[in-house]
Order: structure tokens, then sequence, then C-alpha cells
């Protein structure tokens, strides 16, 4: 199993090419995007790119993601996205609600919390539990556009050319 994210696209088409092709070379089984995919490009135009990622697809809304722009999507927007894999909860937001600092209740040790909103990639055991910030392709604020692997090994922060920024094997 292999779990591909994304987060803060603004709806940077040029970004989101990168992340099809990103998913083509990855071969995810599922994609999680952590929220603001909507921006500058039409909602149209970045739905149907979104259709191309690969694997099963998650979309969790974020801050600037719009209700009118849901209606292009090849699937619905939430709020988060929880999944049961490698014996561990995982729980997707976009982070403006859930992050480092807030920790949803339902978490318990050895448990994942994936979230972007900062741009900033970054891996951190924290009391237990696993966070994971994905950082962004389009406008990273840390200067290293990312993207997040999660498998049977761990959470993998990766350059958009598939170097490892850094991993959190899981203990």
């Amino acid at each position: 199993m292999k779990i591909l994210v994304f987060a803060d696209f603004h709806g940077n088409v040029n970004s989101l090419q990168q992340a099809i092709d990103i998913s083509r070379r990855e071969h995810p089984d599922k994609t999680v995007v952590c929220g603001d995919l909507f921006g500058w490009s039409s909602p149209q135009q970045v739905a149907e790119l979104v259709a191309e990622l690969d694997g099963v697809l998650y979309l969790v809304k974020g801050n600037n993601d719009y209700a009118t722009a849901e209606s292009f999507l090849p699937c619905g927007m939430e709020d988060s996205a929880i999944m049961y894999h490698f014996g561990r909860t995982l729980f997707f937001t976009h982070g403006d609600r859930y992050n480092s600092m807030r920790i949803p209740p339902m978490l318990h040790t050895g448990d994942v919390l994936v979230h972007g909103h900062t741009h900033v990639g970054r891996l951190q055991l924290y009391n237990g539990l696993y966070i994971a910030n994905v950082g962004s392709l389009s406008r990273p604020r840390d200067s290293a556009p990312s993207y997040m692997t999660i498998d049977e090994q761990g959470i993998t922060l990766k350059l958009v050319n598939g170097e490892i920024l850094k991993q959190l094997d899981w203990q």
C-alpha cells in the first residue's frame, strides 16, 4: 500500500501537472490532496487535472476551497479523510483547524496526523504521534517544493524529482 499526498496547489496548473507526473512515477494506491486545491486558475481546469492523478482520490477541503469550485470535481471534498493502514489511524486534514499545535482528539499513540496549510514540509514524532506536513509544490515557503508518500516503511517527504528530503520510519 502506498499513499501519495499533496497540498496547497492554489490553482497552479503547472504544479498540478508536476503532481500528475509524480503520481505516474510513484504508482500510488491512494492519493490525498490536503486542501487549497483551487485559486489562480479556472476551477474547471483544476478539476480536469486532478482527475488525472493516479490511485483512489481523496480531496480534503482547505480554507481557500470554495463550494462553487467543488461542482467541477470528480469526487466531493471533505473536511478530513480518515484511514486505517499500517496498524494505525491516519488523519488527513488541511491544517487550518488541526495541526501540530491542535491535535484531533481521536488520535492516540502511534497514529498519524497529515496536513498542509503552512507550505513548509516537516516530519516529526511528537508525544507518540507522527505529525507530517506535506508542504507545497506550488508555493513552498521553505524553498523546497515537496510532496509525501506513506507506506509500510513510514512517511517520506520528497522533492519534485523524487529526492528524499526526510524520512520518518514507523517505530
